[in-house]
């Protein structure tokens, strides 16, 4: 008769055949069957829909899918919903993201439904509605196939899943494959290493006992030296307090120390400061009481030099007007000018003309116009250089005269 151990053992072997992997490799197996194993909504990591069926006579489709609880009778309100896949009959949409999920969000369920919708320009309809059981679900492998119209994907922690094949074919391939040959059987335990299991469980077992006997004896005597041990406590709490308090105390006390040797400064500084300020008060005013002495002073001088300012304009006046008697200019009849009784033609028309009496008309000319610039004080262009009918002009600004061609 076979131990329970043997059994299990040989029934890992046949589960590992049935699998189509060699008895000595199942521990390399990618994917096995376990009757124990759970399938929940939290494994959920990703949904891809294939051969989606169009019915709204677009060559493509913007796709998108939503996730609804459900009971026997009714559909709850979706609680997530994807991002739109743009022109695709064969959309794979980014990974789920419990994390963004609400935090009431139940995800111990393993049933729920999927609604895909697809349309264009923002009109979408559902085009497939599944009630998804996820432990009814069958494993695909490790990467995306898929044969059938409007077929689901869903992406688990190992691997992808889709709706169960035809139940009778599922139940002869697994009855084909569990017959496997003898020689694949070995046993997973020896009698020996059941021994020492036992001998190990027997150890735990005492072990587990003397705990339990010594924490009620530990038990006992807490609850005889509770009230003692709470009048202590309360005594070191009280002790740590006031310690913590005297420590506290005298922080504050070279706290304020510091603050008042600061305040201090801070007095002295304004103290120096104010001593300052009230020197430079005083100095401000006597500098004020000599602006405004200066100020008088100057509106004095300012108004003795607006006097003779307006003075010297009459003399400059009278001089100018005197000028007039001393040189005089007339015109005649044929508009020709005379001064002092000198005719001084036109200066395109010195040809023919006595040289003389032009220049005697020259010599007045010149000395009338240095003495008119000498009472306005404005400084005349070219010199004038005055000897009378010798008298002469200077040119100080072409550069490219020699000093006999300037005069």
């Amino acid at each position: 008769m076979s131990s329970p151990a043997l059994v299990a053992g040989r029934d890992v072997a046949v589960a590992a055949g049935a699998a189509g992997v060699a008895p000595g490799s199942a521990g390399r197996a990618l994917h096995v069957e376990l009757p124990s194993q759970q399938r929940r909504l939290r494994h959920l990591r990703s949904i891809a829909a294939r051969n989606i069926v169009n019915k709204n006579g677009y060559h493509l489709l913007d796709t998108y899918f939503t996730l609804h609880f459900c009971n026997d009778t009714r559909i709850f309100k979706e609680f997530y919903k994807s991002e739109v896949i743009k022109d695709s009959l064969n959309p794979t949409w980014r990974s789920l993201d419990f994390g963004l999920m609400p935090d009431h969000l139940d995800t111990s369920v393993l049933c729920f439904v999927v609604r895909i919708w697809g349309g264009k320009n923002e009109q979408y309809q559902m085009l497939i509605e599944w009630k998804v059981n996820l432990d009814g679900l069958k494993y695909m492998g490790q990467q995306i196939h898929a044969c059938n119209p409007n077929e689901i994907i869903f992406g688990l922690n190992d691997g992808y899943y889709g709706a169960l094949f035809d139940y009778k074919d599922h139940t002869e391939k697994k009855r084909s494959s569990l017959h496997v040959e003898l020689s694949s059987v070995r046993n997973s335990y020896s009698v020996f290493s059941l021994l020492r299991l036992h001998t190990a469980q027997r150890a735990i077992k005492q072990t587990q006992v003397t705990v339990q006997k010594i924490g009620k004896e530990i038990e006992e005597k807490l609850r005889l030296t509770a009230s003692s041990n709470e009048l202590k406590k309360e005594s070191e709490c009280l002790q740590l307090k006031i310690l913590v308090l005297q420590n506290e105390l005298e922080r504050q006390k070279r706290a304020l120390g510091r603050e008042l040797e600061a305040l201090q400064k801070e007095q002295r500084v304004m103290q120096a400061k104010g001593e300052a300020f009230a020197t430079k008060h005083e100095c401000l005013q006597t500098e004020k009481e000599a602006l405004n002495e200066l100020r008088k002073e100057c509106t004095a001088k300012r108004e003795s030099f607006l006097k003779t300012n307006a003075q010297l304009t009459i003399r400059c006046r009278q001089l100018l007007s005197e000028l007039s008697y001393i040189y005089p200019i007339d015109m005649n009849d044929q508009r020709d000018y005379f001064i002092c009784g000198v005719k001084l033609p036109n200066s395109e028309d010195f040809q023919a003309k006595d040289d003389g009496s032009i220049a005697v008309a020259l010599g007045y000319t010149a000395h009338l116009v240095l003495m008119i610039s000498y009472f306005l004080q404005v400084p005349l262009r070219y010199p004038i250089v005055h000897k009378g009918s010798r008298s002469a002009i200077k040119d100080n600004i072409i550069d490219k005269l020699s000093e006999k061609e300037r005069e």
